[in-house]
C-alpha cells in the first residue's frame, strides 16, 4: 500500500521524467505541467479497491472509493482492440460531453487464485481536481438529489433540462437507465455530470419513470417552480408527455420565465498573433482583435467568433476575414429585434449565416479557379450569448472551452479524423489519436458546397459565473488549455487580474508552450445575479394559453452537439402539440380566485389605453423613418467543382 497524499507524479516531458509530489502544478526540473488525471473505474471488481492499492505495475494509485490517481499521465494507457458492449456507449456519446465521462484505458486486476479481471478507466469522470484545494482533489462531486434542496430556481430547472436533453441519446444507445438513477447523476455547479452509464436490460425505461423520480424532488423544489414542476411530473407520469422533444418545450417556457428575473452581465474581448515561427497571421476574431472590452448587460447580445485559416498566403487570411465578416452581421441584423430571439430562431440564423459564410467562400475559390489542397478555407466558432442561454457553433478543429471555479470543459467536439474514428469505429480516443492523419479535418467553411456542410450547434444554460474561452488549435494544441486554466483564466472568477490580463497571458502561453501556429482567443465573461428567493411572492403560473403552438425545432436539434442540417430541415416545421398539457384556466380559478384577475385585467387596459395615447401625441410630433430590410436568411448553395 501506497500513502496517496505522498504519491509522486512523474513529468511528462520525455526529456525529464523527473517525479514531483501530487501537489505540484508545474515540474521542479523543467516547468512542464503536471496534470492530476483522476479515473473513475468501471468493471466487477472496481468496488472492491482498496485505498493505497496500486495497479498497472505501481502506475495508478487507489486515492479514494473506486478513484485512482495516474503518476504517469504522459504514457498511453493500455488498451485493447475490440472494448466490450457495455463501453462503447461512452464512445459513441464522445458529443455528450462533459454529461458523460469518456474512456482512458484498462487495467488488469491480478487475483490470487482467481482469473484475472478488467477495470475500465474513465477520464472527466465528475471528480475534483486541484483546482478548489487538496482537501476536494480525487473526491466525487455531490448528487442532484443533495444538492437539489439549496439551489435556487434556475439551477433546479436546468438540471432537469440537461436530463432531458439527454434523454433520447441515451435511449438510442440503451442507458437511458442512467438518468433514473440519483447515485449516478452528479453536479458541479449548473453542470449534470453522469458518474457512470447503466445499461437498460431487456426494456428501455418510459418518460413515466423520469416523472416518478422528478416527483420525489419536487416537494423540495423552490416556491416559483414548485407549481409547474409538479404539473410536469404529473403529466409525465400520467404520460400525456411522452416525447423528450415535449418536456423540452415545457422546461424551456419555465426557464424562459425564471431567467427574465435573472441578471447577465457579459464583459467580451478578444486577440490574435502571429506567432513566433509564422509570417502571416491567418486568424481572425469578432469583435476584432485589439479593439476595447466590449460589455453587455440584461439581454443585449454578446457575439464572439474565432476563425482559423487554410489555404496559405493570400487565402487563410481572406477565408477567415470573409467568414468572420458574413457571419458577424447576418446574425446581428436578423437578432437585432427581439422577437426573432427565440431558440428556434437562433438556432437556423447560425446555421443560415454559416452557410452563407461557406457559399461565399467557395464562390471565391471557383472564381480564382482553386483546385483541391489549393483552395482556401477556415475553422469557425463562436458563442452567442442570449438572456440566460449561450449557443455554441462551430466547424472544424477551433474549440471553445467553458470555465468556473470548479473546472475547465470543452465544450465542442473537433471535425477531425479521430473523433470520428472514435464515433463509427469504437476505438478509443487516444488510439485514434496515433492514427495516421487523425488530425485532418473531415469540414471546414469554403471546402465544399454548403449541402455537404453540417454545423455543429449546442446550447447550454448560463446560471452562473462561468467563462466562455473561444480559441484557435495554436492555443489549444497538446491540452494547453486544461494545463494552463488554472493559471492564466482562473484568477479572472477570483477578481485577482481583469480580462485584458487573462487574455494577453493566455496568448503568451500559447506562444511560450506551443508556437508552431497562430493564436487567437476571445474571453466572454459571464456575471450572473440570480434573484433573492427567500420569501418569494412569485410564482410561476401554469403554461401560458399559447403553449400548444410554440415551435421547438429546437429541442431535440440542440439536445446533440452534433447537428445535422437534415435533422434542422426536418424540424423546422415541427410544432409541439401541448394542447392536452395545458389545463384551461377557467376549470380551476374559483369564482374567489378570478376577481384580482378581471380588476387586473382592468388596469392593464386602461394602462394600455394611456400608453396608446402618449405614442400617438409623440408620433405626431416626429418625423417617421422607414424601416431597415433585414437580409434574408434562404441559402442559396453554390456547388463545388468536382
Amino acid at each position: 500500500m501506497i500513502d496517496p497524499i505522498a504519491a509522486k507524479i512523474v513529468c511528462q516531458n520525455p526529456e525529464c521524467q523527473a517525479p514531483n509530489p501530487a501537489s505540484h502544478n508545474f515540474c521542479a526540473h523543467c516547468r512542464t505541467a503536471i496534470p492530476k488525471v483522476y479515473l473513475w473505474t468501471v468493471g466487477e471488481d472496481a468496488p472492491s479497491l482498496k485505498i493505497g492499492q496500486t495497479l498497472g505495475n505501481n502506475r495508478y494509485i487507489v486515492v479514494n472509493n473506486r478513484v485512482l490517481l495516474d503518476t504517469k499521465p504522459g504514457w498511453q494507457p493500455d488498451v485493447i482492440d475490440r472494448v466490450p458492449e457495455y463501453i462503447t456507449p461512452y464512445l459513441r456519446l464522445i458529443g455528450h460531453r462533459p454529461h458523460v465521462p469518456q474512456v482512458y484505458g484498462m487495467v488488469t486486476l491480478n487475483r490470487s487464485g482467481r482469473r484475472s479481471s478488467t477495470i475500465w478507466l474513465l477520464e472527466k469522470a465528475p471528480i475534483y481536481s486541484e483546482g478548489l484545494g487538496a482537501a476536494l482533489a480525487g473526491k466525487v462531486m455531490p448528487e442532484l438529489s443533495e444538492s437539489w434542496k439549496t439551489a435556487g430556481s434556475m439551477r433546479q430547472l436546468n438540471w432537469l433540462w440537461q436530463i432531458a436533453n439527454l434523454w433520447d441519446s441515451m435511449q438510442v444507445e440503451g442507458v437511458s437507465k442512467t438518468l433514473l438513477q440519483p447515485e449516478l447523476l452528479r453536479v458541479e455547479g449548473g453542470l449534470l455530470r453522469t458518474i457512470e452509464l447503466m445499461q437498460n436490460g431487456a426494456s428501455a425505461p418510459k418518460l413515466a419513470e423520469l416523472g416518478k423520480l422528478w416527483k420525489s424532488w419536487q416537494k423540495n423544489a423552490r416556491i416559483g417552480i414548485a407549481q409547474v414542476l409538479e404539473k410536469i411530473c404529473d403529466r409525465l407520469v400520467k404520460e400525456d408527455v411522452t416525447t423528450a422533444t415535449q418536456l423540452i418545450a415545457l422546461l424551456d417556457e419555465a426557464l424562459r420565465t425564471v431567467g427574465q428575473k435573472q441578471f447577465l452581465n457579459c464583459n467580451y474581448i478578444t486577440l490574435s498573433h502571429t506567432g513566433p515561427t509564422r509570417e502571416q497571421n491567418e486568424d481572425a476574431c469578432y469583435p476584432p482583435s485589439g479593439d476595447p472590452l466590449y460589455q453587455n448587460t440584461g439581454y443585449d447580445l454578446s457575439l464572439a467568433i474565432v476563425c482559423d485559416g487554410v489555404g496559405g498566403h493570400q487565402g487563410g487570411e481572406v477565408a477567415s476575414s470573409l467568414a468572420i465578416d458574413t457571419i458577424h452581421r447576418r446574425i446581428e441584423n436578423v437578432l437585432d429585434k427581439p422577437e426573432n430571439r427565440y431558440p428556434d430562431s437562433i438556432a437556423i440564423q447560425i446555421e443560415n449565416s454559416t452557410c452563407v459564410a461557406n457559399d461565399q467562400i467557395s464562390l471565391r475559390n471557383d472564381s480564382e479557379n482553386r483546385q483541391e489542397r489549393e483552395r482556401m478555407g477556415t475553422t469557425m466558432v463562436m458563442t452567442l450569448i442570449s438572456g440566460h442561454e449561450a449557443y455554441i457553433a462551430h466547424i472544424g478543429d477551433s474549440r471553445v472551452y467553458r470555465i468556473t471555479r470548479t473546472g475547465c470543459h470543452q465544450m465542442t467536439l473537433d471535425d477531425d479524423l479521430a473523433t470520428r474514428e472514435v464515433r463509427l469505429s469504437g476505438v478509443l480516443y487516444r488510439q485514434a489519436l496515433g492514427m495516421s492523419s487523425s488530425g485532418s479535418l473531415f469540414q471546414a467553411l469554403g471546402m465544399n458546397s454548403s449541402t455537404a456542410l453540417h454545423p455543429n450547434i449546442r446550447r447550454t444554460i448560463v446560471d452562473e459565473e462561468c467563462i466562455f474561452l473561444l480559441c484557435s488549435d495554436g492555443v489549444s494544441d497538446r491540452d494547453r488549455v486544461e494545463q494552463y486554466w488554472q493559471t492564466e483564466i482562473l484568477p479572472v472568477l477570483e477578481g485577482k487580474v481583469d480580462l485584458a490580463t487573462a487574455c494577453q497571458r493566455t496568448i503568451n502561453m500559447a506562444n511560450t508552450h506551443n508556437g508552431h501556429d497562430n493564436a487567437t482567443v476571445a474571453l466572454v465573461h459571464c456575471q450572473v445575479k440570480q434573484p433573492v428567493e427567500a420569501g418569494q411572492n412569485t410564482v410561476l403560473q401554469d403554461f401560458p394559453a399559447d403553449a400548444a403552438t410554440f415551435t421547438h425545432s429546437d429541442t431535440l436539434l440542440l439536445s446533440s452537439p452534433e447537428t445535422e442540417r437534415g435533422d434542422l430541415d426536418r424540424q423546422r416545421n415541427r410544432t409541439v402539440d401541448a394542447s392536452s398539457l395545458t389545463d384551461k384556466a377557467s376549470t380551476s380559478l374559483t369564482a374567489e380566485s378570478k376577481k384580482p384577475l378581471i380588476i387586473g385585467a382592468i388596469g392593464l387596459i386602461l394602462l394600455m389605453a394611456i400608453g396608446a395615447g402618449a405614442w400617438f401625441l409623440s408620433q405626431s410630433k416626429s418625423t417617421s423613418t422607414p424601416p431597415i430590410d433585414t437580409p434574408s436568411p434562404v441559402v442559396s448553395p453554390i456547388d463545388a467543382p468536382k
